[in-house]
């Protein structure tokens, strides 16, 4: 029987925007262009499979890795809680509870999300003092109904509400939009401070360093 706990939510946080499910009701795979954000699965887990290298289908593709898992009862499980075999565009809302909400979000964020910040000097040319900050922390899918469920859970447990945009790509491989929950600068300084609640939990390494000078730990 598997128990809930804030490895266990990561690691379904990672799964729901990077993992697949395939469609043998086994096997579990994970694909990330970071080894160490497989690691850190593959921990959370208490797995010890191996990494492979993902070969790219273009030349000019972008380096990935893989972790494979071969679990029917992780597998059962995660098909309980509302995931499914090619679930990207028709994932909804999950069953997660609401201790462990937390934890799946960071999973989520190191995923699909990004964490954006910058130096804006748009208006130096005015004066040199109009160098501002702005920080942006973005969940993405390709399924408006996970989104907005993301957003209605977010609310309920910490009373901001960020921006669902959607973003329109056409390609000959692609034309369904994305969508993704935005926060902003405030908004985005709470959701970090929220998802980082201590030192040493499990997390991309990248994007921690990102987060890291806006938390108050």
């Amino acid at each position: 029987m598997i128990k809930w706990s804030f490895e266990l939510a990561y690691a379904v946080g990672l799964i729901t925007t990077d993992g697949n499910l395939s469609k043998d009701n086994r096997h579990i795979t994970l694909t990330s262009t970071d080894r160490q954000l497989l690691y850190t699965f593959k921990c959370c887990l208490g797995k010890n499979n191996k990494i492979t290298k993902n070969t790219p289908k273009k030349r000019f593709r972008k380096k990935a890795f893989r972790v494979q898992l071969g679990d029917v009862v992780l597998y059962d499980f995660l098909i309980k809680i509302g995931l499914s075999p090619n679930k990207s565009l028709i994932i909804g809302e999950l069953k997660i509870p609401q201790k462990y909400f937390v934890d799946f979000l960071r999973g989520h964020l190191d995923g699909d999300g990004s964490i954006i910040y910058y130096k804006d000097r748009y208006n130096t040319h005015l004066n040199p003092k109009y160098i501002y900050d702005r920080l942006f922390v973005y969940f993405t899918s390709a399924s408006e109904k996970h989104i907005e469920w993301l957003q209605k859970i977010i609310i309920k447990l910490k009373k901001i509400h960020g921006n669902i945009e959607c973003l329109k790509f056409k390609t000959k491989k692609l034309s369904n939009p994305f969508y993704r929950l935005k926060f902003s600068t405030k908004e985005a300084k709470i959701i970090l401070n929220w998802i980082y609640y201590k030192n040493n939990l499990p997390c991309l390494s990248r994007k921690y360093q990102i987060a890291k000078p806006f938390l108050s730990l």
